[in-house]
């Protein structure tokens, strides 16, 4: 059975939007490792303009070979992301350069972990549907 038809492209979607998560809180974390760096730009992934180019052509969600013994598959780039500077804040109190706002990049963390985790939930409850399908609800 083709595990496409399977999983449809729910599971597609929501990996690459784990995915995109997971990096944005890479880069978040990175901002707020160099928050005393002078002249550091901060940097953010742009997850819903990414989600969006993967819902309009449908063919960004492929997968990516993990191993050299898979099966060859059209290569997944991280460096394709939507990652942009962040805007300069209009009122800060630095004056060496350095973009990162504090109060901004922490609620965008804390926004980023709660959405990964609803992403998350929702990839456990597809499975969680086709186990019980297997078992017929019965375990």
């Amino acid at each position: 059975m083709n595990a496409q038809r399977l999983f449809g492209p729910t599971m597609q979607i929501v990996e690459k939007n784990l995915g995109l998560r997971a990096q944005r809180h890479n880069l978040l974390a990175s901002n707020i490792a160099n928050m005393d760096t002078p002249n550091y730009k901060a940097f953010d992934v742009m997850v819903e303009e990414e989600m969006n180019k993967v819902n309009s052509n449908g063919h960004d969600t492929d997968l990516f070979r993990t191993r050299p013994e898979h099966f060859p598959l059209r290569e997944h780039r991280l460096d394709r992301l939507g990652v942009v500077p962040v805007d300069e804040p209009a009122f800060t109190m630095k004056k060496d350069g350095n973009t990162v706002d504090m109060d901004r990049t922490m609620s965008n963390l804390a926004e980023n972990g709660l959405l990964y985790n609803a992403s998350a939930q929702i990839m456990g409850k597809k499975f969680q549907g086709l186990t019980d399908a297997i078992y017929g609800g019965k375990r």
